[in-house]
């Protein structure tokens, strides 16, 4: 993936200029801190996140490094900040989606195939799964307390109904599952299956392998499904 060079001296402060810099009189500071994740989100999708600095995102939102380091410890945080505002978003167009499904099987299944689908197409997320950037984004999101939090959030509203009719596995806890398919999802963006390209073969895929580590009885697979369990035949 390649990036733009980046602006310096005059060409730097237009630019933050143009980003809204300077905290304007009244503004609160969630929307602040808005205007610097727009910042950051800017030069991580113009520079790519392992080559974009504190300063580079400073300059954009026109504000002083201190300042950003007051509310942003790390490098790293601010990045994890910008993230875990994109993954919400996220989240709530799969939650939509998967109002149509009424069992806690299909919401995991479902809604790892929607982030499958739809990471790709987001611009911010996807470049963390190039190969420049994924060390980096595999350590952030795997030990992200809020992304394991959206996506038991997520999953909670079938999962506990799930759990109280006897349908869940006792030893299958919901922050452990999302920790799991949170690496399940990193491995299948990071290098796609040969074996399941379509949507219809990831699903049969995921039901196969993690529904029975899930489910106290998953419900027995269709036929038409068994595709990837076949043996190929000689020739």
């Amino acid at each position: 993936m390649s990036h733009s060079a980046r602006p310096r001296g005059a060409a730097a402060a237009a630019q933050a200029g143009l980003l809204g810099g300077a905290r304007e009189a009244g503004q609160s500071a969630p929307a602040v801190r808005e205007r610097w994740l727009d910042a950051a989100e800017s030069c991580y999708t113009r520079f790519g996140p392992a080559k974009t600095t504190v300063e580079d995102v400073a300059q954009a939102a026109g504000v002083s490094r201190a300042t950003l380091y007051r509310h942003f410890k790390t490098r790293d945080q601010l990045l994890l900040a910008v993230i875990v505002r994109e993954a919400g978003r996220l989240a709530a167009e799969a939650e939509l989606q998967l109002r149509r499904f009424d069992d806690v099987g299909s919401w995991i299944v479902e809604g790892m195939l929607f982030c499958l689908r739809e990471i790709p197409r987001r611009p911010l997320l996807a470049m963390l799964f190039a190969p420049e950037e994924v060390g980096v984004a595999s350590r952030l999101v795997l030990t992200s307390e809020r992304l394991l939090e959206i996506g038991a959030d997520i999953l909670r509203p079938m999962f506990e109904p799930a759990r109280r009719r006897g349908l869940l596995r006792e030893s299958v806890r919901i922050e452990v599952l999302m920790e799991w398919v949170l690496r399940v999802l990193l491995s299948y963006l990071t290098v796609p299956s040969h074996l399941a390209r379509t949507d219809a073969e990831l699903r049969h895929l995921l039901r196969v392998m993690i529904l029975p580590a899930v489910l106290e009885s998953p419900a027995a697979m269709p036929a038409s499904e068994n595709t990837l369990t076949k043996e190929p035949r000689d020739g």
